[in-house]
């Protein structure tokens, strides 16, 4: 499991709500450089675009094939601060039954809960019992990986 803390770079010490998107970007930009910052961007883009037709979810990193793993996790990281206003969460990074890798966005300074008990009966989705046992240790992973004392 990898995770991927973003920085603070928008505290402007003073009492005033800091910009955070925009001090974020001009961070991501200054450490990204403008070919790999502008591929992001257009990512960004593009997802924006389709979710203001109304798509609800989407299955895949708009322009993957010219995003690098690393700037695949610079995309998520950079959607949960356009989507949330803060830098407070994590980015784990997941392997899949199948042995693909996928991404979790966490966010820190919340209350965990236990959860409610699986339920007894074959899940609608299909899951067997092994399958249940690895979706449940990998959320005990990010539990673990995001029980930290950053802020």
């Amino acid at each position: 499991m990898i995770e991927h803390h973003p920085a603070d770079p928008a505290d402007p010490g003073d009492g005033r709500e800091p910009d955070v998107l925009g001090s974020y970007l001009e961070f991501l930009r200054t450490r990204l450089g403008g070919e790999r910052f502008e591929a992001l961007v257009r990512a960004v883009q593009t997802a924006c675009a389709l979710l203001a037709e109304e798509h609800q979810v989407l299955l895949e990193v708009p322009g993957e094939g010219e995003l690098t793993p690393d700037l695949r996790g610079e995309y998520l990281s950079l959607m949960a601060v356009m989507i949330t206003g803060h830098l407070d969460h994590h980015l784990v990074e997941l392997e899949t039954p199948g042995g693909g890798k996928g991404w979790a966005v966490v966010e820190n300074g919340r209350v965990r809960q236990q959860p409610p008990p699986a339920p007894q009966s074959t899940s609608p989705l299909g899951w067997d019992a092994e399958g249940r046992a690895w979706i449940d240790g990998q959320l005990d992973g990010i539990v673990r990986a995001t029980d930290s004392t950053a802020p």
